[in-house]
């Protein structure tokens, strides 16, 4: 199994902390959000890690993979950059994905990520899930409360199986959210291409799901520890706090 992380926005709300410090790079509990990503996937088998970003902030992962081949050694972190320097000329998710597996040469299961996940689980349960099923998995998350839903892309499920996806829906039909963490089995990973050549939305994966689950069985599996989007310099800073042996008053 391969791992993309996606790290190729430009996280405009943490602005100004972003305009020099991409995301996935910004520290909670004392080291990159990207390293807690990785240190969740320390158990699984996972051959090569590869790390989508943008021309602007290339140098900064470029440094954060040199410094981890010395602390992970056998650890295969590649980088893939996209021809992009500011948001107005990012790629989207979506297309990004896509690069990545055609400018990685990416042929084998997929496990994607979104680079601003910050979540205090391991991924075993999802990864045993995919391997019992081989179908297409995602990690959900139940954030009971419709209005904070409004922000997600929102699942409506039968039992594992789900049966509906709306991208930030203004009157969600449920609290289970994705997270931003999917894995797809390597004979579906033609869809992406599919999908883009029928002149989809490039961006956010919902939409992705959603014309997915219309072809394909999409299974879930639903996390109850902590889990946030790293979307907001408040969501920033309450996580912070939240995982600081000395959190402010």
């Amino acid at each position: 199994m391969e791992a993309i992380i996606l790290c190729g926005g430009y996280a405009v709300r943490l602005a100004p902390i972003t305009d020099f410090v991409p995301k996935p790079l910004l520290h909670i509990k004392g080291k990159p959000i990207l390293n807690n990503i990785i240190d969740s996937l320390e158990d699984a088998k996972i051959h090569r890690y590869i790390i989508s970003t943008n021309r602007k902030f290339a140098s900064h992962f470029e440094h954060w993979i040199s410094r981890e081949k010395l602390a992970r050694p056998g650890k295969q972190l590649d980088l893939i950059v996209e021809n992009s320097v500011h948001n107005g000329e990012k790629f989207g998710a979506i297309k990004g994905v896509q690069y990545a597996i055609e400018n990685g040469n990416v042929n084998d299961d997929l496990l994607l990520i979104a680079g601003d996940n910050f979540y205090d689980f391991e991924l075993k349960h999802i990864l045993d899930k995919f391997k019992a099923s081989r179908k297409p998995t995602i990690a959900l998350y139940d954030v009971q409360s419709l209005e904070e839903a409004k922000r997600f892309g929102v699942v409506k499920a039968n039992g594992d199986k789900i049966i509906g996806f709306e991208e930030k829906p203004q009157n969600p039909q449920s609290t289970l959210i994705s997270t931003g963490i999917y894995i797809f089995p390597k004979e579906d990973l033609h869809l992406f291409k599919e999908y883009l050549d029928g002149k989809n939305h490039p961006d956010a994966p919902g939409y992705f799901i959603k014309w997915l689950i219309e072809r394909k069985e999409v299974n879930g599996i639903v996390y109850r520890e902590d889990w946030y989007d790293i979307g907001t310099l408040e969501t920033y800073k309450k996580v912070v706090n939240a995982y600081s042996d000395n959190p402010e008053s």
